[in-house]
């Protein structure tokens, strides 16, 4: 199995953890306005909110702050951050925010027609967000020239203060730039949610706000610059942020075909960064003026490609565009396309109080293909999807609290709007208790994730029940529009132990007095210093033990760190930069890293981690062919591995991984860079232009200057060609190196099936090309600064896949396993059910008899991965195969066999004491061997008699080789003290019984 797909198994927690940062900054562009009115607007000559809306009186909120007491707190900040999806990014990027006076009262005035985060906060108190006291949202809907009053906020005691300085990439003050922070461990679990605090940087580039104690994210933006964030912790961490001069695209949107202006289209654009440089990506948007013209400023260089949609009409740019630090675009022409809105309303079917669903929403997606729409309900529940093209839509609907249909009747649209439809849901079952401490005491802000189990009786492609809440200052929690099922039900709070398994309730009705007691847990505090002593900063600490859980946090400036809410057991403490682990002085990678330490209940633990020195540099200057510097290059470096057990070129492809790495550095005037709070070693050094041209030089020492030169990029363009000899309306083409790492998707829209790919660098290739209809593959070798043209990629028909899954051990059916299929080499990066984002009825599913069906599948050489539906509760492990697949036909595989998982729900096996070769990202699958690279001393494989370059052909007697190479994984993840042999190719084989986990 892949690195991406043991991650995606893995780290389920950091995602979750992630995705609550992500949805911070990209819910739309955040700045603060005070009481000075609107600033000037400078991405656009108008506002998504059409002329007659904004002519529209405005609207206005007012009410309270207090704290616990009920008393009034004066000179909080009270804000209302605007959400709608006929909103533009500087609609959203400037909240509405003022004062309050000394009886805690405030008004905010001037309000357009949206949805409203309204949040608070003030000195030495945490930042509230408002909750509707009828516990139907945290967003207040505002219509026109309506007055919104009583919108009371009550803040707590025990806020930390957060100082940062904002800075231009060359080191000077940025002044007046807002700032929004956000403490991402009470948006994932406090009481609440979400809640920010915003600032404004002063002459010096200086702020501070005041947090809950923990994790944060912070977001910048300043006139004239992309956007910045940076992670941190509060208290006892300055915040630093870099900006990078803004990019702009600008263009003009007509009618297809015709030079004719279209007026009022939203313009999107969606960068390529992935949140690799300062400023994070995401979508950026803006609306045409009278000419059709548009402007989208703050972007971080990088490569866009913009589409455009009013409610009848949608297109998207014929190519895309690279943005270079600081660069205008030419102009980008969309040619807009015929198309037509379809609209309905979420209803609830035992009409409930009479309205319709007012937090929802309903995503339309075609079978067979990567694209999909969705918007917002109203407070009616009224949900309009504008610029859609004609074909047959799959609908999923989503309404908060509320049960959803099994199944949801497809939209086939033509050429006119599609309205009146009606998509029901109910109020569902609801499961309610109360969550206590060891002592009995009732426990406020905990999150409850409820979700039903699989083997319950339920048919396994029915769809899966889900609720979430937060418990009341009470302890009671009541999670409603719940399936009929057995569910699990996992709580979280950050600074609380958790139990270690989750509470099973059956919901057959409305299931009251459940009562889930939280155990006791310690904590572990201590520092991270580098072996002269000085502190290390902003590294990632985490605390492992025998259950893979949420343990770690940041270090401060000062280099400590404090760990709460830590279940009672063994632990090793590590510390680590992104994905890279921090090494104690002296030792190499395939060392055992971090300091071992007991957690008992009540107490804290103290440890102490040494790493090495984090202050080593590395200087150089990137220069382009004719040895001019380049002033607009990144430059970034990953440590290589010492690990006998990496692949070649693995720092390199870790490089293009942007969650969780340092921004990489902007080279000087001269070309020149320096890379600094590195640890001693040998590093991949990598200068590139974002989006296209550049270059890798590998075993670079620390202290050592290099020159970088970036060679001139050539392209690569063709035409694609239909499996019935018609040219494809919208396909999408994938560009892949899969040693170095380098890819490109694209898609395109009537074109005629031509396609260009600009800006590579030389490399061999995989192309791919995919539509509804089929896909295409072929091999293409490009030279430094080639062209390569002409090239014709004819689609092959789509594939079908039956077959069944059955157990490993005794051959009987599995049922509820989620069957995926995907090119083996090439195509796109996203893991898809035969190639779409979904499908409906769930054939891809494993029934009672353990049979499944994937249409429209990729055809030749694919790998099948099949994985539990309920991967917590599921006693099966994940499959994961390379097969052939004919085109154009049905193809009947023999039973798949699926491993048990010998570890229970999310419990870390034991060690075994070596480790495996790493393989290459291009090795084929059928040729895969396990052959150990590191056998740590003293280790149980080292007395069992296993040796660096031992083959492993068999698992307790289970063949491992080959195609059967993913059950390897699963049979050798045992608990701790389970012996298991393993057989060698040498002849023989050795047992080793595993030790307590690393």
């Amino acid at each position: 199995m892949n690195r991406r797909t043991w991650i995606a198994l893995g780290v389920l927690a950091a995602a979750l953890f992630a995705f609550a940062v992500y949805r911070f900054r990209h819910r739309g562009d955040v700045a603060a306005s005070g009481e000075r009115g609107d600033p000037a607007v400078s991405e656009s000559t108008a506002s998504e909110v059409t002329a007659s809306d904004r002519d529209l009186p405005r609207g206005s909120v007012s009410g309270r702050v207090t704290d616990t007491a009920t008393k009034p707190i004066a000179g909080a900040q009270v804000c209302a951050f605007a959400s709608s999806d006929r909103l533009v990014s500087i609609d959203k990027r400037v909240p509405r925010c003022v004062t309050t006076g000394a009886d805690g009262r405030y008004r905010i005035e001037d309000l357009l027609v949206a949805s409203y985060e309204v949040t608070a906060s003030a000195t030495n108190y945490q930042p509230a967000r408002w909750v509707n006291p009828e516990k139907t949202g945290r967003a207040l809907t505002l219509a026109s020239g309506e007055a919104r009053e009583n919108v009371d906020l009550v803040l707590t005691a025990g806020g930390v203060e957060v100082r940062g300085r904002v800075q231009d990439i060359g080191g000077g003050p940025v002044v007046g730039a807002l700032v929004t922070v956000l403490s991402t461990e009470q948006a994932m679990f406090g009481p609440g949610g979400a809640a920010n605090a915003v600032a404004q940087s002063d002459g010096k580039g200086e702020w501070q706000v005041w947090v809950a104690p923990g994790r944060i994210a912070a977001q910048v933006t300043a006139e004239g610059y992309a956007d910045g964030s940076k992670d941190g912790i509060a208290p006892g961490q300055f915040i630093e942020i870099s900006l990078t001069p803004e990019s702009v695209l600008q263009g003009r949107v007509v009618e297809a075909g015709t030079d004719t202006p279209v007026a009022g289209a939203r313009v999107a654009a969606s960068g390529d960064s992935m949140g690799f440089g300062p400023g994070g990506g995401g979508e950026h948007t803006a609306l045409t003026d009278a000419e059709g013209r548009f402007r989208i400023a703050r972007l971080e260089p990088g490569r866009y490609k913009p589409d455009a949609k009013t409610p009848h009409r949608w297109g998207t740019a014929r190519e895309s565009v690279l943005l270079g630090v600081g660069e205008t675009s030419g102009e980008v022409l969309i040619e807009a396309h015929p198309a037509a809105t379809v609209s309905g309303r979420i209803s609830f079917r035992d009409g409930k109080d009479g309205k319709g669903c007012a937090q929802g929403a309903v995503n339309l997606s075609e079978k067979g293909k990567s694209e999909f729409r969705w918007a917002k309900a109203d407070d009616e529940g009224k949900v309009r999807v504008e610029g859609m093209l004609p074909g047959t839509y799959q609908v999923e609907v989503w309404c908060k609290d509320a049960a959803l249909e099994e199944k949801y009747e497809p939209v086939t649209l033509a050429d006119k709007d599609v309205d009146g439809l009606v998509w029901k849901v109910n109020g569902g079952l609801s499961l309610s208790g109360v969550v206590v401490d060891a002592k009995g005491a009732p426990v406020a802000g905990v999150t409850l994730f409820a979700r039903t189990r699989g083997g319950d009786g339920r048919d396994p492609r029915s769809r899966t029940g889900w609720g979430n809440t937060e418990s009341e200052k009470d302890g009671t929690f009541r999670i409603r529009g719940l399936l009929a099922g057995t569910y699990s039900v996992d709580v979280r709070r950050e600074g609380i132990a958790s139990p270690k398994e989750p509470t099973e309730v059956k919901v057959d009705r409305d299931v009251s007095g459940v009562r889930i007691t939280l155990p006791a847990g310690g904590s572990i505090e201590g520092t991270v210093v580098d072996g002269s002593g000085a502190p290390v900063s902003a590294a990632n600490v985490q605390a492992k033990g025998g259950t893979w859980g949420w343990n770690q946090t940041t270090t401060r400036d000062d280099g400590t760190f404090a760990i709460k809410g830590v279940n009672p057991g063994d632990y090793r403490v590590s510390a680590s930069h992104g994905w890279s682990a921090m090494r104690a002085p002296g030792t190499k990678d395939d060392d055992v890293q971090g300091v071992s330490t007991a957690v008992k209940a009540g107490e804290t633990a103290r440890v102490k981690v040494i790493v090495e020195s984090q202050r080593d540099e590395i200087r150089g200057r990137v220069v382009d062919d004719g040895g001019q510097p380049v002033t607009d290059a990144f430059v970034d470096a990953e440590r290589e591995s010492d690990s006998a057990s990496k692949a070649q070129g693995q720092a390199g492809r870790a490089m293009r991984w942007a969650w969780g790495r340092r921004t990489p550095v902007l080279t000087e005037l001269d070309g020149r860079f320096t890379l600094t709070k590195l640890s001693p070693g040998t590093y991949t050094v990598r200068a590139f232009r974002k989006g296209g041209g550049e270059t890798i030089s590998e075993k670079i020492r620390t202290g050592t200057e290099v020159t970088l030169t970036i060679r001139r990029t050539g392209s690569i363009s063709g035409t694609v060609v239909g499996s019935k000899g018609a040219s494809p309306e919208r396909f999408s083409v994938t560009l892949r190196d899969e040693k170095t790492g380098v890819s490109r998707d694209e898609s395109f829209f009537r074109t005629g099936g031509s396609f260009v790919l600009r800006d590579l660098p030389a490399g061999d290739f995989i192309l791919s090309a995919e539509a509804p209809d089929g896909r295409a593959q072929t091999k293409v070798q490009l030279e430094q600064g080639a062209k390569r043209e002409g090239l014709r990629l004819e689609l092959e028909g789509n594939a079908s896949l039956r077959g069944r899954i059955v157990a490993l051990d005794n051959g009987q059916p599995v049922p509820g396993m989620v069957v995926m299929v995907r090119p083996a080499k090439g195509g796109s990066g996203m893991m898809a059910i035969g190639g779409s984002m979904g499908d409906q009825d769930r054939k891809n599913v494993t029934d009672a008899e353990g049979r499944f069906e994937v249409e429209r599948c990729p055809a030749g050489r694919v790998t099948l991965s099949a994985y539990p539906n309920d991967y917590r509760g599921s006693e099966f492990s994940s499959i994961y195969l390379p097969l052939t697949v004919d085109a154009g036909r049905t193809t009947e595989l023999a039973p798949l066999r699926a491993p048990r998982k010998r570890t229970k729900g999310f419990d870390v096996g034991g060690d075994l004491g070596f480790v495996l070769q790493e393989r290459s990202p291009d090795a084929d699958l059928e040729q895969a061997r396990n052959i150990v690279s590191v056998v740590r001393p003293g280790s149980a494989a080292a007395k069992a008699g296993l040796v660096v370059g031992d083959e492993i052909v068999s698992v307790d007697g289970q063949d491992v080789v080959g195609a059967n190479g993913y059950l390897y994984r699963s049979l050798s993840n045992v608990p701790e003290g389970t012996s298991i042999a393993l057989g060698l190719k040498r002849g023989g084989q050795v047992v080793i019984q595993a030790a307590k986990p690393l």
